[in-house]
């Protein structure tokens, strides 16, 4: 072999080693790229776990604004009796005023605190 071959030779083993560890490298890069790029969709602020701890919290505020509806609808009946039931009204005036109707007598008994 000669020294020009010989050279040759050692050249072409050279940028092919060269090429085999720019190939290695380029895959490492891109394997790593997908395994942040994975983590991040998995962990990430806007990643699978955040979106499902979002969507428990709102079905916990569903049902919080239903059962704050149910409540509301409650407390409508209630004031409409209040304003407008005359059986209500004068219980509530009764237990509330210690009113009593004309030729009955009220009573009120207080608890006195313990000497």
């Amino acid at each position: 072999m000669t020294a020009t071959a010989s050279s040759t030779l050692a050249g072409r083993a050279r940028r092919l080693g060269e090429s085999t560890l720019k190939k290695k490298a380029l895959a490492l890069a891109a394997f790593l790229t997908l395994a942040v790029s994975a983590l991040n969709a998995l962990f990430g602020d806007r990643g699978f776990l955040s979106l499902a701890q979002t969507r428990e919290q709102y079905q916990a505020l569903v049902q919080e604004v239903e059962f704050l509806e149910r409540e509301n609808r409650r407390l409508e009946a209630a004031i409409q009796s209040y304003r407008q039931d005359p059986l209500v009204i004068e219980r509530r005036a009764r237990e509330v005023l210690g009113m009593a109707k004309p030729g009955e007598i009220a009573v009120s008994i207080r608890h006195l605190a313990p000497p």
